[in-house]
């Protein structure tokens, strides 16, 4: 028996769609340990996936955990990528997770998920040359090869997720609407929060300074249209969360938000007060296991 031990991630932010200065898209996250997607070979069924390799294999595939789609927690990308390596695993074929990707059509907007797939941790990804790809499009839309990968550490923290069942999950045609018709604002001041304050808070494990830049990336950038996209219910969650001394973030376009907390009982005191859950985060990516 082959299994896949797979992730879920939070999306922090896309980093520029203007493409003015030749690049698009470009992405920060962390990849988390729960929820996860764990598939394995085994009698149940054959999975509708097309990875267009020659004289391979398609086992029957068991999926023994999961979690929704479309509520901002990367499950596209990690479901076809754990089922992709699952596959290639069988055949003896050692593809990496940016080969994989571009076998699935993934990454083609964020690749933090791939590289989330591949490393787990904290990811900065550099987004793509307008020469690849010319417009802002989301993943579902775009064929484009994964983005190359800036960053990758370790991540320091416990994350607290909560998905709102009053949310907005925009997806489809929907999001590609989005894309198309978005105004943004404040790209540079993202870049120079991104490059001043949250990569080198989180290498330095300075948690406050870490939420204080999620904190203002909510306003600026694409982020801002996600988040003022999003219900009033998620977006009151986000303040009562604030409230209590923890600057929230909207996860992609949502309805997931998250938190950093320094202890597992910080985290449980929020979801006393709020529902949710709270995980550790997933520093060594995808797992393959043979039995």
């Amino acid at each position: 028996m082959i299994k896949i031990i797979g992730l879920s991630r939070i999306h922090i932010t896309l980093i520029d769609l203007t493409g003015d200065l030749g690049r698009i898209d470009g992405g920060v996250g962390v990849a988390l340990k729960e929820p996860k997607i764990v598939v394995r070979t085994g009698d149940c069924e054959r999975p509708k996936i097309s990875l267009n390799l020659k004289d391979i294999v398609i086992p029957k595939i068991c999926i023994d955990e999961d979690y929704r789609e479309h509520v901002g927690l990367g499950h596209t990308t990690q479901y076809l990528l754990s089922i992709a390596k699952l596959i290639t695993a069988y055949n003896s074929l050692n593809m990496n997770a940016v080969e994989l990707a571009k076998l699935v059509k993934r990454g083609g907007t964020s690749s933090v998920g791939v590289y989330a797939f591949a490393y787990g941790g904290f990811i900065v990804e550099g987004g793509h040359s307008k020469k690849v790809k010319s417009e802002a499009l989301p993943s579902d839309f775009s064929e484009a090869p994964p983005s190359p990968l800036i960053l990758r550490t370790h991540f320091p923290w416990y994350i607290y997720v909560n998905v709102n069942e009053k949310g907005k999950r925009i997806f489809g045609q929907e999001e590609l609407k989005v894309f198309k018709n978005a105004k943004i604002e404040g790209v540079d001041r993202l870049g120079r929060v991104i490059l001043m304050k949250l990569i080198p808070a989180v290498l330095e494990k300075d948690i406050s300074e870490t939420l204080e830049a999620i904190d203002l990336i909510q306003g600026l950038g694409f982020k801002k249209i996600e988040v003022e996209l999003q219900t009033d219910e998620v977006k009151e969650l986000m303040k009562r969360i604030k409230s209590k001394g923890y600057p929230t973030g909207l996860s992609s376009f949502g309805p997931a938000i998250y938190t950093f907390v320094e202890t597992k009982r910080e985290g449980e005191e929020l979801v006393s007060y709020f529902g949710g859950w709270v995980t550790e985060p997933n520093n060594e990516g995808a797992k393959v296991i043979w039995s």
